[in-house]
């Protein structure tokens, strides 16, 4: 409907009436949208026409702009036949126009009758539910005003609705002189005045009362009768505060002094658009006789409407009959009990206990009211002494929830109370604060543990803050994001506090004044509880701490500054390929993991808590538990130790990406010497990241030894040797030196991941050395050793590895030279036997004067298996020295896993190597990430050969949406003129069949050079890709002709005659070669550095020990690289030579 501009200069009003409705309910509301725009816009008004009389509902003036706006006002309770009529009055000679859509009533019809109403509820005549709260309010909830019938015999006595004057209400001596509460009739106070309707009978025809203060800054108050001590009296009151004066306050008070300085703010009104009366409740609870106090302080801005109506007092409320004045100072004796002076009285059960037990966080009256005003507080009932102490508008009240209030329940019962703060009333920075009663002394294992509700991201934030003992204050906890729920809780460590303390609940408003939110911005705190503070406290053993989950968290809880909740799980997580198929010890019991899929996204974290820990004591303990991070897009999990007392987190372990598809151990020796907890810290790294724990253990004394050291808790008892020019350094995150050293450590792949490095600066000479040797293993132990380093920049000098004799006499076992690119690199070398206990010796040699010669190492792992060859790895057991590339070269990982894919029809449904469902492979996982996304897989570094190298590898390409598979070589040289892939030697594409294929390239290159496997997503999920076994050998690929069927025995036997000689031939020309080769080798070069022969396998070593390696002299430039295998450095040549087959 549009009312348009016409001729005339006349301004008259055009209404628009609904149908006649016969009734409507007090919770009968109206909503449409209005455009107002153009000049000289006179008002847009809504009307209530019944019988004889017509009430504004709602009016609006002015120039609004081309656009729609939403308009709601509550129509209430109607006994009679009414309608609704839109009013619209504009000068019809200027442009313009006025118009309204989408009028719609909610909420309209009388309460359906119930069959039996809950013991909880009023059951009305008519057989309809209500609470009891709502009994004599004033409000007709019934329908047929049976809740407002005989109310002194409901044992309400006290009401007023203003319609016969003030009734019992006074005026107060202590605010503006002359600025008193008066009665007023809606239909003589409006428009300039009040609203033009009260809420007793709904018209223009009802009285309420309205303030006094005319001007800016002064104070109009109302006060009731004397009120004699509560725990639970209950106001009900109706007020209507709206359009202007947005720097006014309207607040409800307790009073119990006369100059009203200790008044506590029970409720502060909302100024707001709304043009209707609205209905509030607060609870007295004081020792002593107080009076309720309504009072309003002008602010600078335009007066707007403010009144009062229909107030009431519950049963509980108890009036003084003598209506005795307020006393001028706090009274100096309480009231007589029958307790002894060193006694409390518990006066709801009537019992005496020693006043020592008062306020010690532990209830030892029956009913529990010794802890009345001691903290905790559900404010179900009034406050518990917790006070607003805001300055400014925004302040903290109490909130009864319903399906109004934003959150629409409180935590305790759904439909209670709770404390909130609006930031959408306050200016930018201003706070409000919510200050506890005095706290007790606290032992050093206490917490706060809060339900708290935001919605108000981008307005504000919650934080707790403590005093401490000097006064100052510390903030001990904040949080902005909105919260998920309706209630969040959190357990916050308060520490040791050997003196009484206060704690606040803070809230500040961060929107500045040119900035808009949508909606309220609220904070809300419920059910403050105080947990193991007593100061008799003593924490559990610390196996009661460890957690299986079968039966929940046991003693751990939900971190609440994050943002997902771990969850509990039986069976595979609903992602497919990623996440755990079952728990680690039955794989059929529970566990704990973040759900990574929408609508997470990546970054969000999850926190799981310990109870406070007391200190470790001398010998610390060892904390045990599983993870499993298996995804293409796996983030990252952290294990962190946090004090209470200075409140302070220390990151302690680690781990980033994918770990594969296993449950796998994690332990930390702590030995913190406070009282701490520990954190569990799960962050997603995208779709395919599920990450799970179980099977928490805490036992007394160190961890048991292992043979990895990844130096993330200090040096693993590896040391720094003397007979050097320099020291590695235990670092984190990127060296000092820009253009060469790690960014992270190999690890963690994360900045806060550690590692040893060997600096380099300009002050460096040419051959000087930096050694760590590890601890002294035993004869016998270990076969192999692998560890993963670091070497880029333009200076990068050598690294070396030894195998030292307890004598201190070493073997070369491992060495690199030069810039070998900005990544981690795998090594291997096979240990000589020993019948000596023995060390290694990591070596780091510099080049010169250099910043760009940083060295790494991490990661170093003795085992008893052989080292696999280089580059071959058939996946069975892990990657061995394949690897995923970090960083952000790439979207996704290369993952292993063993039988058929759980996306359908595509992937391999058994390995290559072993052909069952039993064997793993290597893959990735199509139906993450978008079209077009990467996977890298890095092979370690290979020396060039005359004959070059021969790659052999299985592929399984077999979907619907197949993309690209993809094979590189790089270099040092290539990689370092910023090229991630290298030069492309082999390429696949496309849907091949579910089958594995072979496919054999020789590649030679005139330096060190690695393999890269790159697979490019398809278009649509349906296009996994798999490899499987795959070797790496000396000397170029031979594809042998396909050989027929004999065709009788002699074709037989000469066929295989012909093999044979062929076989011998090789042999004897490789050993011809060997032995050739090595004579040449120690004639041209230095002495070699041998140990005593007795303790040497002169077979398994010669090349190694017989002769001194070309290229290690301190300070050379070599890419020569050993791993117990024979290599020619002598190639200068580039050539590749594929070969494919089917399996």
């Amino acid at each position: 409907m549009a009312l348009e501009p016409g001729q005339g200069i006349e301004t008259t009003p055009a209404a628009v009436q609904s149908p006649i409705m016969n009734q409507a309910s007090a919770t009968c509301t109206l909503h449409f949208y209005y455009n107002m725009f153009g000049e000289d816009m006179e008002e847009l008004k809504v009307l209530l026409h019944d019988g004889s009389r017509t009430t504004a509902l709602w009016w609006l003036s002015g120039n609004h702009g081309d656009e729609w706006h939403h308009g709601e006002v509550t129509v209430g309770r109607i006994p009679v036949a009414f309608t609704i009529l839109f009013e619209a009055s504009r000068t019809f000679n200027r442009p313009g126009h006025m118009a309204i859509d989408d009028i719609d009533f909610t909420n309209c019809s009388l309460p359906e009758p119930q069959p039996l109403c809950p013991e909880n509820m009023f059951t009305c005549n008519n057989s309809v539910c209500v609470g009891l709260n709502q009994v004599c309010d004033f409000s007709d909830d019934c329908g047929d005003r049976s809740d407002e019938n005989n109310c002194e015999q409901q044992g309400v006595l006290e009401r007023c609705s203003f319609e016969q004057g003030l009734c019992f209400w006074e005026q107060s001596d202590v605010d503006t002189a002359g600025a008193d509460w008066t009665h007023r009739k809606g239909e003589d106070a409006w428009p300039n005045h009040g609203p033009p309707r009260d809420h007793t009978k709904n018209s223009d025809a009802g009285h309420y009362v309205i303030p006094g203060a005319e001007l800016p800054n002064q104070t109009s108050e109302i006060l009731s009768k004397t009120l004699r001590p509560s725990s639970n009296c209950t106001v009900r009151f109706f007020f209507f505060f709206s359009l202007g004066d947005a720097a006014g306050r309207l607040t409800a008070r307790g009073r119990t002094l006369r100059s009203g300085r200790d008044d506590a703010v029970l409720w502060l009104g909302e100024n707001s658009q709304s043009y209707s009366w609205q209905r509030a409740e607060v609870t007295l609870s004081t020792l002593s006789i107080s009076k309720l106090v309504f009072r309003y302080e002008r602010g600078d801005g335009i007066r707007g409407m403010v009144a009062l109506d229909d107030i009431s007092f519950s049963r509980e409320c108890e009036f003084d009959p003598d209506n005795n004045k307020l006393p001028d100072t706090p009274p100096t004796s309480a009231p007589p009990t029958p307790c002894q002076g060193n006694e409390f009285f518990c006066w709801r059960s009537d019992v005496c206990i020693l006043a020592s037990l008062k306020c010690d966080y532990r209830a030892d009256c029956p009913q529990g009211e010794d802890e009345d005003g001691c903290g905790g507080c559900t404010f179900e009932s009034d406050q518990c002494l917790w006070t607003d102490t805001s300055e400014g508008q925004m302040m903290w009240r109490r909130q009864e929830a319903s399906n109004n209030t934003e959150p629409p329940t409180d935590h305790t019962t759904d439909t209670g109370y709770y404390m909130s703060v609006n930031l959408s009333q306050g200016s930018t920075q201003s706070e409000a604060r919510l200050q506890s009663p005095p706290l007790p002394p606290a032992s050093p294992f206490c917490q706060i543990l809060f339900h708290f509700h935001i919605r108000a991201e981008s307005a504000g934030s919650l934080r707790v803050l403590m005093q401490q003992a000097e006064g100052s204050e510390a903030i001990l906890w904040s949080r902005s994001q909105n919260t998920v729920s309706h209630w969040t809780p959190e357990h916050l460590p308060v520490g040791l506090s050997p003196q009484t303390y206060k704690v606040w609940f803070s809230s500040v408003n961060k929107v500045t004044q040119t900035e808009t939110t949508a909606g309220d911005q609220i904070v809300a705190v419920d059910n403050i509880s105080f947990i193991n503070c007593e100061k008799s406290y003593q924490p559990p053993a610390l196996s009661a701490c460890g957690c299986s989950f079968e039966d929940g968290l046991c003693v751990w809880v939900q971190g609440a500054e994050d943002e997902l909740d771990w969850l509990s799980r039986t069976g595979p997580t609903e992602t497919p390929n990623t996440g755990p198929t079952g728990d680690h010890s039955t794989s059929t019991g529970k566990f704990l993991f973040i759900e990574s899929s929408a609508p997470s996204v990546k970054g969000d974290k999850a926190q799981l808590k310990s109870l406070l820990l007391p200190p470790a004591g001398g010998k610390g303990y060892c904390f045990t538990f599983w993870y499993h991070m298996f995804g293409a897009t796996v983030g990252s999990l952290k294990m962190l130790l946090q004090t209470a007392d200075p409140l302070k987190r220390t990151l302690v372990w680690q781990k980033s990406g994918n770990q594969g598809d296993e449950w796998r151990l994690a332990r930390s020796h702590v030995t913190l010497q406070e009282v701490h907890q520990v954190l569990l810290e799960a962050t997603v790294g995208g779709e395919a990241g599920d990450i799970a724990i179980d099977d928490i253990s805490l036992i007394s004394g160190p961890c048991p030894a292992s043979d990895v050291c990844d130096f993330e808790e200090g040096s693993c008892d590896w040391q720094q040797q003397s007979d050097d020019d320099s020291d590695w350094v235990r670092e984190t995150g990127s060296t000092h030196n820009p253009h060469t050293g790690p960014d992270s450590d190999h690890t963690t792949n994360t900045p806060t991941g550690h590692y040893y490095f060997l600096s380099s600066s300009t002050d460096d000479l040419q051959g000087q050395t930096a050694k760590m040797s590890s601890p002294l293993y035993p004869a016998g132990k270990g076969v192999c050793v692998q560890l993963w380093y670091h070497m880029y920049g333009r200076g990068v000098g050598m690294l070396n590895v030894y195998q030292q004799s307890e004598e201190g006499k070493e073997a070369l076992i491992f060495s690199q030279s030069g810039d070998q690119g900005r990544l981690w690199r795998f090594a291997q070398a096979s240990l000589l036997p020993r019948v000596q206990p023995y060390r290694i010796v990591v070596e780091g040699v510099k080049s010169g004067p250099t910043q760009e010669g940083d060295l790494a190492f991490d990661d170093v792992h003795l085992t008893d298996a052989q080292c696999p060859p280089p580059g071959h790895c058939d996946f069975e057991i892990n990657t061995c020295s394949w690897s995923n590339l970090g960083g952000d070269v790439d979207q996704e990982d290369w993952l292993r896993g063993r039988g058929a894919s759980t996306n359908p029809s595509t992937g391999p449904s058994v390995d290559h190597t072993t052909n069952s469902i039993h064997g793993y492979y290597l893959y990735v996982d199509n139906s993450v990430g978008e079209w077009g996304d990467n996977s890298f897989l890095i092979s370690d570094v290979f020396q060039p050969a005359t004959r070059g190298h021969c790659l052999t590898f299985w592929y399984h390409m077999f979907g619907s949406h197949i993309g690209t598979l993809r094979v590189y070589t790089n270099d040092r040289t290539m990689h370092s003129g910023g090229n991630e892939e290298g030069m492309l030697k082999w390429i696949e594409t496309g849907n091949k069949g579910d089958r594995w294929k072979e496919a054999s390239l020789t590649v030679k290159h005139n330096e060190a050079f690695w393999f890269v496997f790159v697979y490019q997503r398809g278009m649509n999920p349906g296009g996994d890709v798999a490899l499987d076994d795959i070797s790496v050998r000396p000397g170029g690929c031979y594809s042998e002709p396909p050989i027929g069927p004999p065709d009788d025995d002699n074709d037989m036997m000469s066929a295989g005659l012909a093999v044979g000689l062929t076989l011998l031939a090789g042999v004897i020309i490789s050993i011809f070669l060997v032995v050739l080769n090595k004579n040449r080798r120690c004639n041209t070069m230095n002495q070699p550095m041998i140990l005593n022969e007795d303790t040497i396998d002169q077979d398994a070593g010669f090349d190694l020990f017989d002769c001194k390696i070309q290229g290690t002299e301190h300070g050379t430039q070599s890419d020569l690289s050993f791993y117990n295998n024979l290599y020619d450095p002598s190639s200068n040549e580039t050539d590749t030579t594929v070969t494919a087959s089917d399996a």
